[in-house]
């Protein structure tokens, strides 16, 4: 845990160049994971997403995984300080046949969205996406990443994001981050 903190209080630039991990450009394995966020093209979250709107998770829509994928696993943050994250929304075991989560995924540990994957828990302790909701005044960039996996993640419905990282650390291929803003007024 103390390795990861300090790992993200260094930046997340020196990560993402890294073997294996992908950013939004310039990657070393441009082609190895595809995914997007539809309602987010543009860099904008819409309303419908958020506190201010009817706070229903985002469909995903997955292009491409590697061959050797065995499952995903998704999170989705805002950064609050320097080595700090608020957990929006956290999953894992989604089988890599999956190609799109819907919009809405239901708030149960085992949502059939997720076609035997789970979901961990977000930054209020329940589980299931927590609708974006900054603080007012100006935009606040949220990051969600997809994670093709080499195995199983090994946790329990409603594990942290804490724990998922973790697991993460040993059992990711491929990551790769789209960022996207959102301002209250």
């Amino acid at each position: 845990m103390r390795r990861r903190r300090l790992l993200t209080a260094v930046g997340t630039g020196i990560g993402t160049g890294l073997t294996g991990c992908v950013t939004d450009t310039d990657s070393p394995t441009p082609t190895a994971l595809r995914y997007s966020l539809p309602a987010f093209d543009g860099g904008a979250i819409p309303p419908r997403y958020t506190c201010d709107g009817a706070g229903v998770s985002p469909a995903v829509e997955i292009g491409r995984v590697p061959p050797e994928t065995t499952s995903l696993a998704l999170k989705f943050t805002y950064p609050n300080d320097i080595g700090s994250q608020v957990t929006l929304w956290t999953a894992w075991n989604v089988p890599p046949t999956v190609d799109r989560l819907p919009v809405d995924v239901s708030a149960t540990d085992r949502p059939d969205a997720l076609a035997g994957g789970v979901q961990g828990t977000n930054e209020r302790g329940d589980i299931g996406y927590l609708p974006v909701c900054p603080p007012p005044g100006e935009p606040y960039e949220q990051w969600f990443t997809l994670y093709a996996c080499r195995r199983a993640i090994e946790l329990e419905p409603g594990a942290s994001r804490d724990a998922l990282e973790e697991e993460l650390e040993s059992a990711t291929l491929v990551s790769k981050r789209r960022t996207a803003t959102y301002e209250r007024a």
